[in-house]
């Protein structure tokens, strides 16, 4: 007589499995659509060059204001500013506007797809003599060399400036500022990125970070330092010497390191705020 085999017997259905399926099956699916959707992004990418061989400067300023991406700003040769870049994309080619503004020029790239990547990575290129003013919808900045003076605004990119001659004036929406080599008046404001200086011969300094550490190294004494964190650690190095410093600070509750000459009589000023942060003011070893 042959024997009959039985289906295993399935399973109760309890409160804790309906839970788990409840709760894995969403999450499961969820998985499986973002990482088809993250494949068929990536296979859709695509780039197109861009290419602006003249973009206006007005009396003496070339201002130019980019919807995001990256930008690099150098010092070029000959009497036009330029640009040039690429546009990167998923799925649908995105179309590249320039328009003339009441300050300058405006370029921005407009996408119509949300998927994947859409924005401008571009070089620009600055006649000698011409002052800049750059605005970023969020990318980095990388700014070096430019004869005079710049001012640059990014909705959240780092910022790196170097080499500029005029003053320098940089406000990111939560990106960390690195700055070199630069001799005139510095306003730095970021929301909470980290503002790192080096090389700095300014007379006058002006750094507020939302919450980011601050560290300004001097070549040359300083005539007016004015630091402001919301709760990060502030560091002024100052060239060793005979010159004497007035400190004005505020630690609230961080540590405090002073080993600077001083002297309240001083017109050399450093001012700190750190906000809960260490403050430490010295000179270079």
């Amino acid at each position: 007589m042959t024997a009959v085999s039985q289906a295993p017997r399935a399973l109760p259905m309890t409160p804790g499995r309906r839970v788990a399926l409840a709760i894995g099956v969403p999450v499961a699916l969820a998985v499986i659509a973002a990482t088809g959707l993250s494949l068929v992004a990536d296979i859709g990418q695509a780039s197109f060059p861009v290419s602006l061989p003249s973009i206006p400067v007005r009396h003496g300023q070339l201002a130019v204001g980019t919807g995001g991406g990256d930008l690099t700003v150098h010092q070029g040769q000959g009497g036009t500013a330029r640009l040039v870049g690429t546009v990167e994309y998923t799925f649908v080619r995105p179309t590249v506007y320039n328009r003339p503004t009441a300050d300058g020029t405006s370029i921005a790239v407009k996408c119509r797809t949300a998927v994947g990547n859409c924005g401008l990575d571009a070089t620009l290129a600055v006649p000698a003599g011409v002052g800049v003013a750059l605005s970023s919808g969020g990318g980095n900045m990388s700014v070096s060399g430019i004869d005079n003076s710049v001012a640059l605004a990014s909705g959240g990119g780092d910022v790196t400036i170097s080499g500029v001659a005029g003053t320098a004036e940089v406000d990111t929406g939560g990106g960390n500022v690195t700055a070199a080599g630069l001799a005139a008046t510095l306003h730095f404001t970021t929301d909470g990125g980290d503002v790192n200086g080096t090389g700095l011969a300014a007379a006058s300094v002006t750094v507020a970070s939302g919450g980011g550490n601050v560290t300004m190294r001097f070549t040359r004494a300083p005539r007016n330092v004015v630091v402001a964190s919301g709760g990060g650690d502030v560091t002024v190095v100052v060239p060793r010497g005979v010159t004497a410093y007035h400190i004005v600070s505020a630690a609230a509750g961080g540590g405090y390191a002073v080993s600077v000459p001083t002297s309240s009589s001083s017109p050399h000023l450093i001012s700190v705020d750190s906000g809960g942060g260490n403050i430490t003011i010295t000179e270079a070893g």
